[in-house]
C-alpha cells in the first residue's frame, strides 16, 4: 500500500511540475516605437500586467494560452503562445494604429 501511495505521489508531483507556467519577457512595439502602459492579458489563465515605459512587460505563459495586447491608441492583438516562445522566454509583438472616423 505504501508503494502504490509512493508511485501516485511522484505522478501527481511530476504532472503538476510540468504544467507549471513559465514567465516571459516581452516589448510591445508601434513602427519600432516603444509602446507604454498597454494591457496585457494572458486570457487563458486570467493573469495581466501593463508595459513600462520601454513597452517591456512579463508574464507567466504556457503553451498554447491566448495573450491579448490593448491599448486605446492601437488595435487589440492576440497571440497564441508557442513552444518556442517559451523556449526563448522572449517574444516582441507589435500592433497597428487604432482610426476611428467620425460621422459628419
Amino acid at each position: 500500500m505504501k508503494k502504490i501511495f509512493f508511485l501516485a505521489l511522484i505522478l501527481f508531483s511530476s504532472i503538476n511540475y510540468s504544467q507549471q507556467r513559465k514567465f516571459i519577457k516581452g516589448k510591445l512595439l508601434y513602427k519600432n516605437t516603444n509602446v507604454p502602459a498597454a494591457n496585457v492579458i494572458n486570457n487563458s489563465a486570467q493573469f495581466a500586467t501593463i508595459t513600462d515605459s520601454n513597452g517591456e512587460f512579463e508574464i507567466p505563459v504556457f503553451k498554447g494560452d491566448e495573450v491579448i495586447f490593448s491599448s486605446v491608441q492601437y488595435k487589440i492583438r492576440t497571440i497564441r503562445v508557442t513552444s518556442e516562445m517559451i523556449r526563448k522566454r522572449r517574444i516582441i509583438v507589435s500592433v497597428d494604429e487604432s482610426i476611428t472616423e467620425l460621422d459628419e
